[in-house]
């Protein structure tokens, strides 16, 4: 079954990523900004419409986060990211068509129990780095940007 939407609980990947999860107590907003620039390219083969959903209660909104692929979200008030995302399931009208990213148990018992999809963190983030290795020989991290030589290695 093709995907329809993929829905990523954003803090919970993010604090998956050592180097991004170090960087998050020093500076969030970059944190988050190299996140987003590092799951473009996957979440964009793997469905139509990908959304990354943020606790908006930790550290507000940040307009200067955009994505040409993916919408971001924060959650709203006293809200978190989870019940947002229980919400987006639960109100979609084919919860089987949609893959949630997440390795909070609680928050995977719950989408799975509407019917949604569910991907760890671990495994969304060796798929990233697969999707890297294809388009660039090498495995990139978080945040870097590929170089003439990744993209055309020796012997091409």
């Amino acid at each position: 079954m093709r995907l329809e939407w993929l829905i990523i609980d954003g803090y919970n990947l993010l604090h998956k990523v050592e180097e991004l999860s170090v960087l998050l107590h020093r500076d969030m907003e970059l944190a988050r900004h190299k996140l987003v620039r590092m799951l473009e390219a996957t979440a964009h083969r793997m469905a139509p419409q990908t959304t990354i959903v943020f606790d908006g209660r930790e550290q507000g909104q940040d307009a200067a986060l955009t994505s040409k692929h993916l919408e971001i979200f924060f959650s709203p008030g006293k809200h978190t990211a989870d019940t947002v995302i229980e919400r987006l399931v639960a109100k979609f009208p084919t919860p089987g068509k949609i893959l949630v990213v997440t390795s909070d148990r609680a928050e995977a018992d719950t989408v799975l129990s509407d019917g949604a999809q569910v991907m760890s963190c671990s495994e969304f983030l060796a798929q990233c780095n697969a999707d890297a290795r294809k388009t660039t020989g090498k495995q990139i991290r978080p945040g870097q940007n590929p170089k003439l030589g990744d993209l055309f290695p020796d012997g091409m």
